[in-house]
Order: C-alpha cells, then structure tokens, then sequence
C-alpha cells in the first residue's frame, strides 16, 4: 500500500470494521479517521462527570489504551461499543483514585438568554434535569446515557458490563426509575416536573445537543496512532 492510495482507500471505508482492519495492517490513516470520528462520544462520556480539564484528559487516556492494543477489538459489538467500554474503565479507575466526581459543569447547557423568558424557563428545566441525571449512581449515569445518547443497543451493553443481557435490561429500568424520582426531586414547581417527566426523553436529546453545540468539535490528539 503506498502512501498515495491513502486517501482513496480511506473514502472507500465508510464503516468502522473496514478502518480497524486497515489500522491493523498499518494504514495509520485509518487509526486517525477512527479517532477523529469516534472523540465526539468519547468526549461526551466523560463531560458533566468531571472538571473540563478532567475530561480532556481521560479522554486521551481511552485513545492511548487503544492506540496500544488496537487488535483487542474483536468485533463482538460495534466499535464504538468497545471504545467506550475503555472509556468505561478509564472512568472507574480515575474514580478509584480520587475517590470523588467533581460536581457537573455549569456550561453543560447554553447560556440563559435574558431577553425570552420561555426559553430561559426551558434552559432551568434542562440544567435541573442534567442535575438529576449527574446524582445517580456512576453506572445508572452510564447505562441511560449510552442507551440514549449513543445508541448502544442493549446485546452491546450486556458486552461492556459483562453481564446477561436480561440484566441490563432490569437495570436499565430500575435506572430509569432512579432518574425519574430525581427528577420529582429537583424540580419544585409541579407544572414543570410533571412536564419534565412527560418529555423526559426529549430533555436528555436536548441535554445532548447543548454538549455537541458547545464541545462536539473538540480534537484529539493523535501522535500515537
């Protein structure tokens, strides 16, 4: 393979299995169209469970472990499964560490736009939702997150908790629930939680979209691939 096929062979691969086997056989390429590709979620992961400089940090952590073994993958779930299951482990082991999660951060949601006061009211609902989701359990956090925000089917994540994948259906409804009596929690005014619960989904699809606007074009950096 010669260094001007590169760029051909890399349009030719839109999936994941393909740029993995072509960084297996030394197209470094490749390795860094994955990188680029996957940082987003990556990023994503780690954002409101620890300080910004925190989630930068284990991020790069989760791409150097795979830039270290990146024949690990074994194509039992998606790629983007397996990375954030290192991103996973990445997390448990900082967090045996410091033995604390830094609260979730203020810039989580956009800036409140004082000249429309409905929006400013639906901004308050998704910064008490965020709060609610940020005071569950680690692995409550995780489950409902990778369900939701990324898509992770539940076979994939009976992969990266290791478990039967009956149980992580049970624990993702009991999650669920979790997340919902927090809700009722945080939030005072009935009309609003009772409209947070009916649109529960749609908050976390907002809370997303406030992360990407603010931090989806976050880079990598991509020395060791």
């Amino acid at each position: 393979m010669t260094s001007r096929d590169g760029p051909t062979i890399l349009r030719s691969m839109e999936d994941d299995a393909a740029l993995v086997l072509a960084w297996r056989s030394g197209h470094r390429d490749a390795g860094r169209v994955l990188i680029s590709r996957h940082y987003p979620a990556v990023f994503r992961f780690f954002f409101g469970k620890v300080n910004l400089a925190t989630c930068e940090d284990l991020a790069q952590q989760t791409f150097e472990a795979l830039c270290r073994r990146p024949a690990a993958f074994r194509a039992e779930g998606s790629f983007r499964a397996y990375l954030l299951g290192i991103a996973r482990f990445v997390l448990l082991g900082h967090a045996r560490r410091s033995r604390r999660f830094e609260p979730a951060d203020d810039n989580l949601l956009p800036a409140d736009d004082p000249s429309a006061s409905e929006a400013i009211g639906a901004q308050q609902t998704l910064r008490l939702v965020a709060t609610a989701l940020r005071g569950l359990e680690l692995d409550d956090q995780i489950l409902i997150e990778l369900k939701d925000w990324e898509g992770l089917s539940q076979a994939e994540l009976a992969i990266l908790f290791a478990v039967p994948q009956p149980t992580v259906a049970r624990r993702l409804q009991r999650a669920r629930a979790r997340l919902r009596a927090a809700v009722e929690a945080v939030i005072a005014d009935p009309g609003a939680r009772a409209a947070s619960l009916r649109n529960l989904d749609s908050c976390l699809q907002s809370i997303r979209a406030c992360i990407d606007a603010r931090w989806g074009t976050a880079c990598p950096r991509t020395e060791g691939t």
